[in-house]
C-alpha cells in the first residue's frame, strides 16, 4: 500500500485554499452569522477546500518564514470575506426593506432576536430575510456563486501579489445597491401606508372628536399586511433580478481585484 506524500508546498497550498473557503462560508448567506455553529462553517469550508485543492496550481514562490505565510493567509481570508459579503448584500437589502415597512406599520416595538446578526430585528425584517433565503435556495441561485468562487482560484491565484485598490473601491460602490434594493422592495407597501396616513390626516380634520391613534393603529397594521401580501410577487421578482445582477457583479469584483 502506497501512502500519499504530503510535501511542504502541498500543505501550504491547502492551508491557503482552506483559509479562503472558510472565510467565504463564514459570511455566505445561510452559513453566515451566528445562527450556524462555527464547527458547521469550518466543516463546510474544509469540504469545499478538499474539492478545490486538486484544481489549484502549485505556488510560484513558497514563503520562507512564518510572517510571509501569515500574510498570505490573511490575504486569502480578506478575499474570502469580500466575496462572501458581496453575496450577502441582497439579503441585507431585503431585511432593511422589511424593517422599514415594520416602522411604517407600527411594528417597530415588536422585535425578535436575530441569531444571524446577534441583534434585535423587527418581525417584518426577519420575514423578508427568510423569504430571500427561500428564494435563493429554492431556485438554485446559490450554484452560480459557488461556481464563481471556484473560478476565483483561476482569476486570483493563491499567493499571487497583492490586491488592487480599485477592487476595494468597486466593492464599496456595489454596497450602495443595498439601499436601492431596500427602496424598490418596500416602495409598494410604504406608498400604500402613506396614502393611509393622508386619509387619516384628513379624517382627523373632519372629525376632531375621533381618536385617530386608536383607530389608525390597527388600520395601518391590517392594510399594511394586505399590501405586503399583494406586493410579494413584485418583491420576489425584484429580489430575483437583484440576485441575477449580483452574479455579474460577483465576477466583475474578481476582475477588479486583479
Amino acid at each position: 500500500m502506497t501512502w500519499p506524500v504530503f510535501t511542504e508546498e502541498a500543505i501550504i497550498r491547502f492551508l491557503l485554499v482552506l483559509a479562503r473557503a472558510t472565510a467565504f462560508f463564514s459570511v455566505f448567506p445561510v452559513f453566515g452569522g451566528g445562527g450556524v455553529p462555527v464547527r458547521i462553517k469550518a466543516a463546510a469550508g474544509a469540504v469545499l477546500a478538499l474539492f478545490l485543492f486538486g484544481t489549484v496550481g502549485p505556488l510560484a514562490d513558497l514563503p520562507t518564514h512564518a510572517l510571509g505565510l501569515a500574510l498570505l493567509i490573511i490575504k486569502e481570508v480578506v478575499l474570502g470575506i469580500l466575496l462572501g459579503s458581496l453575496v450577502n448584500f441582497v439579503f441585507m437589502g431585503a431585511q432593511f426593506a422589511g424593517q422599514s415597512i415594520g416602522v411604517q406599520m407600527g411594528l417597530a416595538i415588536a422585535s425578535i432576536f436575530d441569531p444571524g446578526t446577534g441583534e434585535q430585528v423587527s418581525v417584518s425584517g426577519r420575514f423578508y430575510y427568510l423569504v430571500a433565503i427561500l428564494l435563493f435556495l429554492g431556485t438554485d441561485l446559490h450554484h452560480p456563486f459557488l461556481a464563481g468562487f471556484g473560478r476565483s482560484f483561476e482569476l486570483l491565484p493563491i499567493g499571487s501579489g497583492s490586491f488592487a485598490v480599485a477592487g476595494f473601491q468597486h466593492w464599496a460602490e456595489l454596497s450602495g445597491k443595498v439601499l436601492l434594493l431596500a427602496v424598490r422592495m418596500s416602495l409598494p407597501v410604504i406608498g400604500a401606508l402613506l396614502l393611509v396616513d393622508l386619509a387619516l390626516g384628513f379624517l382627523s380634520r373632519l372629525v376632531p372628536q375621533m381618536n385617530i391613534f386608536l383607530v389608525g393603529f390597527p388600520l395601518k397594521i391590517g392594510l399594511g399586511l394586505a399590501a405586503l401580501a399583494l406586493s410579494m410577487g413584485v418583491g420576489a421578482r425584484v429580489l430575483s433580478s437583484a440576485i441575477d445582477s449580483l452574479v455579474v457583479d460577483f465576477h466583475s469584483l474578481m476582475s477588479w481585484m486583479r
